[in-house]
């Protein structure tokens, strides 16, 4: 029996074209495979060699008038593409009609972009530059003429980290130094002694930044233009997101904010390597006995599929009916940020930007389904700019150096195309291995989506995020990279309050459900597993699973609603384990039966201070949830400005709280404060009675508080991956790449 099972339609077949296979149930049929030659005619027996030259022969039927649907068999075995696969107009699918590339039955095609470095020898003199415990471990091998510079390295294990410098807290500027000079404060950083040298191929050399003193949220990857080793200053040759410097918040005094890569005295550990373009050199730490297999990525998008985009115009017109089924696709490079990028909320996406194994950039009702994405640089899957009735389905995406799936809209203004999207059932982990802030499900500019049964663990900070340009933004042009350029200031005209900013924000009534999240949160702060920033009104996001988040650094909450969000309802979602609170809230939103259970001791709920129309609260509806500690005393309730004021104009009822261990004869302080406000009169203190926690049952016993004061049991049957989602796609990492992943 096949591993794997397709369904392919088709209705008649056409007449008879090279390639075509006359059986009406199939439609049009071509096969692709390693062995084949592209000047046969595509059949079975005698099938192409090239996935362009399938792409050409159905280009002709396209051109004809498509009349069936029609179907690329592709083969198992290794297609290395020299140039990205790109579909446009002349591949497009029709209404009736759709276009698809499958994997045969019980094959696994990979798809790759990945150049083998051979001719490995091992360095048989220590180089200088190269630290003490490498000596006698690096080898080296010339970069094949077909490459040119490119940022990530694999072996059969997956990913190489870059051999990656100790990490230091830049310096304040001198005394005398002009601080009003904002590209100074973007581009200069001061480095304490003999963190940075003026290295001979400098070009080479990349500087690795946390953002401060934002909590260590966003993460910049920056080329160096000049080194000044006497006044200890590294000049940058794009401005960094925030201005760089050393921190003032004295948690964060001791921790690393900036370090070099690519540069061999930093070359100290195995998997590590050095890319050289002057000299044309490769070094590698290999983390086997030698160098195996080990592949260099020739693109940064494998598969585009790219509509006729009016970028400055009211119309685009998209490319229809493309479906991918069954293929793995693997070994691409990561972004490199240049001078014209515009950047999502704090840079953690590129807005329209060539950076994923598939990008969809101008499509409707194209569909990604059952496939594996792997061991890449950039990002798995992009839906740019116009994107609407797609589908995302069924895929496993791993050890990407940046996120899993995009949806990436046109930035504020009258033009709202990408929407009604479906992202389903995805298995996301272990991705933002490069870039600590990506994200495994991102919504930017971008409404009416369903994000749902998709389990996402092990990334470094948000698991799924839904953003958009924040009031500030809209205030007057600017020239920052976040946001500013993507402004469609003819369309909008003058906006000063959120309510004349609201209908140009189109991350709105999207539905995020029944989605499975732990593990993440591991290398930033100040983040959430879901976040919602900037976004419209009518976002939903219920009945999902969070369990598990240990955060490494400071955490605000496991779920957020950041600066200038109101109008979103959290409904049925049952948040348990972790080391951070329940939630961030800010903005007037609506939490709504959940479960909050073992969570940060020092505050399950915690309210921003009331600043205007940013972050106040009033009019927030928090009813029927439940707030357990399962380990003693808890806050249940933090407030910035210290002050439960802040609840007085909102509606606070049926909520349930309980410390087990901590007895009440009275009703606690806290809810005494609040029922003097007037709110809260409802809520209660006593214990919920679920089932079995320690066995993950969140049921309600019969005789519960919680179910007489009208709380809902929530069921998480229908949570996280379905049954139907493919076993194939469920393999184990490597052990060695498991160990080195986050």
């Amino acid at each position: 029996m096949n591993r794997r099972s397709f369904l392919v339609s088709g209705l008649a077949a056409a007449a008879a074209v090279p390639g075509l296979r006359a059986s009406g149930a199939q439609g049009a049929e071509f096969y692709v495979a390693p062995g084949g030659r592209d000047e046969n005619p595509g059949t079975r027996s005698r099938p192409f060699a090239t996935l362009q030259r399938a792409r050409d022969e159905v280009r002709k039927l396209v051109a004809k008038g498509l009349k069936t649907n029609v179907t690329v068999w592709i083969h198992g075995g290794t297609y290395t593409l020299r140039e990205t696969l790109i579909l446009g107009p002349e591949d497009s699918g029709t209404d009736e009609y759709s276009i698809t590339y499958v994997a045969v039955p019980g094959e696994e095609p990979v798809i790759t972009s990945g150049v083998k470095i051979e001719g490995w020898k091992q360095l048989d003199a220590r180089l200088p530059e190269l630290p003490v415990p490498a000596c006698g471990k690096v080898w080296v091998a010339d970069v094949p003429e077909s490459l040119g510079r490119f940022y990530t390295l694999y072996d059969h294990q997956g990913h190489l980290p870059r051999a990656q410098g100790n990490g230091f807290m830049p310096e304040d500027p001198p005394e005398g130094a002009d601080r009003s000079d904002r590209t100074a404060r973007f581009r200069n950083l001061y480095f304490p002694p003999g963190a940075i040298r003026n290295w001979s191929n400098l070009d080479d050399v990349e500087i690795v930044i946390r953002s401060l003193p934002a909590s260590l949220s966003t993460m910049n990857i920056l080329p160096l233009e000049s080194v000044d080793e006497k006044t200890r200053m590294a000049r940058t040759k794009l401005p960094a997101t925030y201005p760089i410097g050393r921190t003032t918040d004295a948690d964060l005094l001791e921790t690393p904010s900036a370090w070099v890569e690519n540069v061999l005295d930093v070359l100290d550990h195995p998997g590590a390597w050095v890319l050289n373009t002057h000299t044309r050199k490769l070094y590698l730490w290999p983390r086997t006995e030698k160098p195996e297999e080990i592949v260099a990525p020739r693109l940064r998008e494998l598969i585009r599929v790219e509509g006729k985009i009016d970028a400055d115009g009211p119309t685009d017109v998209p490319v229809r009916g493309l479906i991918f089924r069954g293929l793995t696709l693997a070994h691409a490079d990561r972004d490199v940020w240049t001078e014209n990028d515009t950047g999502m909320q704090h840079d953690w996406e590129m807005i329209d930007k060539p950076d994923a194994l598939v990008r969809l950039r101008g499509v409707e009702r194209c569909t990604v389904e059952n496939c594996k994405f792997r061991d890449s640089g950039g990002n798995a899957i992009r839906l740019d700019l116009y994107a609407q009735n797609n589908r995302i389905k069924g895929n496993e995406i791993r050890q990407m150096g940046q996120g899993g799936i995009g949806l990436l809209g046109y930035g504020a203004g009258a033009k709202d195309v990408n929407k009604r999207n479906e992202i389903i059932n995805n298995h996301i982990h272990h991705c933002g291995l490069i870039y600590w802030h990506s994200l495994g499900v991102v919504l930017w500019q971008s409404g009416e989506n369903r994000i749902a049964n998709n389990y996402i663990h092990h990334m470094p900070r948000h698991a799924i995020c839904l953003s958009g340009p924040r009031l500030e933004y809209f205030l007057r042009p600017c020239e920052r990279r976040e946001i500013c350029k993507s402004v469609r200031w003819r369309e909008i005209g003058q906006v000063q309050t959120w309510d004349q900013a609201m209908p140009y924000l189109h991350t709105r009534k999207n539905v995020v459900e029944n989605n499975e999240v732990e593990r993440v949160l591991q290398k930033l702060g100040d983040g959430a597993a879901i976040n919602v920033s900037g976004c419209g009104n009518g976002n939903l996001i219920r009945r999902n699973y969070l369990h598990d988040i240990y955060a490494s650094e400071w955490v605000s909450g496991v779920m957020r609603t950041d600066d200038w969000q109101s109008g979103t309802t959290w409904e049925e979602n049952i948040i348990y384990r972790s080391n951070a609170g329940a939630w961030e809230h800010k903005g007037a939103n609506n939490v709504i039966n959940n479960y909050c259970i073992d969570l940060l001791a020092e505050g399950y709920f915690r309210m921003s201070a009331s600043r205007g129309a940013c972050c106040a609260v009033d009019g927030s509806v928090i009813e029927r949830n439940i707030f357990y500690s399962p380990n003693g005393p808890a806050v249940f309730y933090t407030f910035l400005n210290g002050q439960p004021q802040q609840l007085a104009t909102s509606k606070v009822e049926h909520n349930l709280y309980y410390a087990a261990g901590v007895e009440e004869r009275s009703t606690p302080k806290f809810l005494q404060d609040l029922q003097a406000l007037g709110v809260a009169r409802t809520d209660a203190y006593a214990d919920p009675l679920f089932a079995n926690l320690k066995e993950g049952d969140f049921r309600l016993k019969p005789d519960s508080p919680a179910l007489k004061m009208g709380i809902k049991q929530i069921d998480l049957k229908g949570v996280g991956l379905t049954k139907d989602f493919r076993k194939w796609l469920l393999e184990r990492l490597p052990t060695n790449a498991e160990n080195c992943a986050i």
